[in-house]
């Protein structure tokens, strides 16, 4: 067995996140750093790593691939998901690496990056900065993965199944696991690496540095804006989509919508496409059963059904519905800008009557949005999506494909895009 591997068979069977065995030491992640470097000099042409890694995300997108499978059940028993939950959010994540598209991206490739990149990978969103990881690794680079002690089965996962069905590819690809703030460690995989690709909170970010070239993502977050003739012709179905937007990744990742804006004049309407939503939302309980919760998340959750309640009983035109035992949370808040929510099915649903109207309820988030789901087929999407292309999203689509943008997504503003098909040097 592989002796990254190793670490995360020890650990999951261990009372602490890491068990009794204690992770490389400095110079052994700097002995892995050189040997990936050697991997990456015989890196193959973009295409024919395409080619290689194909086969393995056509397997993973089965769900009844066993390595799948066994990933998903460490990830729940560790984490307190439904199987159910995360095989439907892995079917997200991994519908846009196709062939087709593996190829496509590769074609792109003028000039990538050599050497090693050192991947700091998030704990809450499984798979969270595979895009980042692929693209490199078509590119030529080779890709040392560190991985959270909460969340070390995904990549160990993918990258065991990659080892097993593209050798090549699966030598430049390495997980290794340590705590946040071992700094020694932290400091010999940002040194002897090539470059580094952070994903993570705005504290994960400001306790690494290179000098190297260094592209983190931090704290971001997703919205929705529907639009009337939406409303009019097809809420419903709008609004079920849009629930299992929230629904995927329990609300935990960049692309996962907090606040939905509402092109709507009329406070009835409002309201029914509200109502919609808690329908929809209370339907995907029964397939897709809701994470166990932490006190600190619950409590948060707690807060904003009080705070709706409150607000209604002193007058405010706010109103909540609620499911049962946290289950999944709406709130129809006219008055709203724009609401970071605690996540797990938290929603603030907010009627605007204008684009101005809109842009100043996004003010609060300027700079840091993500993507957004914007219903077409009408003038107002347009001037909407003109307007958040402006304001730095970098994903806009159609309700229900939020969690699935495309390789040449330009995750965090494009810069690492950049770096790695060439574009910029």
């Amino acid at each position: 067995m592989n002796r990254q591997l190793e670490v995360f068979e020890r650990a999951d069977n261990a009372d602490s996140p890491l068990g009794s065995l204690a992770p490389l030491s400095a110079a052994e992640l700097r002995a892995l750093v050189r040997q990936l470097a050697r991997e990456s000099e015989r890196a193959p042409a973009p295409l024919e790593a395409a080619a290689a890694l194909a086969p393995t995300f056509r397997r993973w997108r089965q769900r009844e691939f066993p390595a799948r499978q066994h990933t998903i059940a460490r990830i729940a028993e560790r984490s307190g998901k439904s199987p159910e939950l995360l095989g439907e959010s892995l079917d997200a994540l991994l519908q846009p690496f196709t062939a087709d598209a593996l190829y496509a991206f590769a074609r792109r490739i003028r000039r990538g990056p050599s050497g090693v990149g050192a991947f700091v990978m998030p704990a809450n969103v499984p798979g969270a900065g595979l895009h980042e990881l692929v693209a490199a690794m078509l590119a030529g680079a080779s890709a040392l993965i560190k991985v959270s002690s909460r969340e070390p089965f995904f990549f160990a996962g993918f990258a065991a199944s990659l080892g097993e069905m593209a050798p090549g590819l699966g030598a430049r690809a390495k997980a290794v696991v340590f705590e946040r703030g071992n700094s020694e460690l932290a400091a010999a995989m940002l040194d002897s690496s090539d470059f580094a690709v952070v994903l993570g909170a705005d504290e994960t970010l400001s306790g690494l540095h290179s000098r190297k070239p260094f592209f983190g993502f931090g704290s971001r977050a997703s919205g929705a804006f529907v639009t009337q003739s939406a409303l009019e012709k097809r809420g419903p179905e709008t609004a079920a989509a849009l629930a299992r937007d929230v629904t995927l990744f329990e609300q935990q990742g960049c692309l996962s919508p907090h606040h939905i804006f509402l092109e709507a004049a009329d406070p009835a309407v409002a309201a029914r496409f509200s109502e919609s939503m808690a329908e929809a939302l209370s339907a995907l309980v029964e397939r897709l059963a809701p994470a166990r919760l932490s006190f600190e998340t619950a409590s948060a959750i707690r807060r904003v059904r009080e705070s709706a309640r409150w607000r209604r009983l002193g007058g405010r035109n706010v109103t909540l519905w609620e499911g049962p035992a946290m289950a999944w949370t709406v709130v129809l808040d006219p008055g709203a800008r724009f609401q970071l929510s605690p996540g797990h099915r938290t929603v603030t649903i907010t009627p605007v009557a204008s684009l101005g109207a809109f842009e100043d309820r996004l003010a609060p988030m300027r700079g840091k949005l993500e993507a957004f789901s914007v219903t077409p087929g009408s003038p107002s999407a347009e001037a909407a999506a003109r307007l958040l292309e402006r304001l730095g999203v970098t994903w806009i689509c159609e309700p229900g494909s939020i969690q699935s943008p495309p390789l040449e997504w330009r995750h965090g503003g494009g810069a690492f895009l950049d770096f790695v098909t060439g574009a910029t040097r």
